[in-house]
């Protein structure tokens, strides 16, 4: 289930323009899941993305993140499917739990267009063609123990934040494990030597 919530977290005075949050949170199903936010830029300015599941936090809607969640790392794409930027440990927040500082942080300055985030477990980095159905990586690692050995949670928290930001979308794609996908082909091919038997 993922929860989105805006929140306005300035406003200057009339004619000026305002800083504007979206807080995600939610839980991924497997390790190569991955969370998406499409949005628009009005005008040229900085755009801020911030994720919160390792090490937890207070995000913008001033939601209390427990520390624990798995090592994050954010990619963002502009109109035509480009790579723009991307991070793994910008963040200087420290994990209590590992002691360790393994969130994502991006403050970007961008252009007037469409801009897709996408948030994503260490490792699964992506390779090449659409940002959705394109490849990726995969974190190779299973029930979200981290690159240190440490046991993490599936959850995950993500602000994005600007002035001139506008039709902000979110939504997650959940990958399943090679093991799900092995036991899904067994099924598959089952089912297909069972409709040709029959028709023999």
């Amino acid at each position: 289930m993922i929860k989105k919530v805006l929140c306005l977290v300035g406003f200057l005075m009339a004619g000026q323009a305002h800083a504007i949050s979206y807080s995600y949170t939610g839980n991924f199903e497997g390790d190569d899941s991955r969370f998406y936010t499409t949005f628009g830029v009005t005008t040229a300015s900085t755009v801020d993305l911030t994720s919160w599941g390792y090490a937890g936090g207070t995000n913008a809607a001033g939601d209390t993140i427990a520390d624990g969640g798995f090592d994050t790392q954010l990619f963002v794409f502009d109109s035509s499917g480009s790579l723009v930027a991307s991070n793994d440990d910008g963040s200087s927040v420290v994990s209590a739990s590992s002691g360790l500082s393994w969130d994502a942080l991006l403050s970007l300055s961008l252009g007037i267009d469409t801009y897709t985030v996408v948030l994503t477990q260490f490792n699964n980095d992506f390779i090449s063609g659409d940002p959705v159905t394109g490849s990726w990586s995969g974190a190779g690692v299973s029930n979200f123990v981290d690159v240190s050995g440490s046991q993490r949670t599936s959850a995950y928290a993500f602000d994005i934040s600007g002035d001139y930001i506008t039709d902000v979308t979110g939504f997650q794609v959940d990958v399943p494990e090679p093991a799900t996908l092995a036991l899904m082909g067994l099924g598959l091919a089952g089912i297909g030597f069972a409709r040709k038997k029959k028709q023999a």
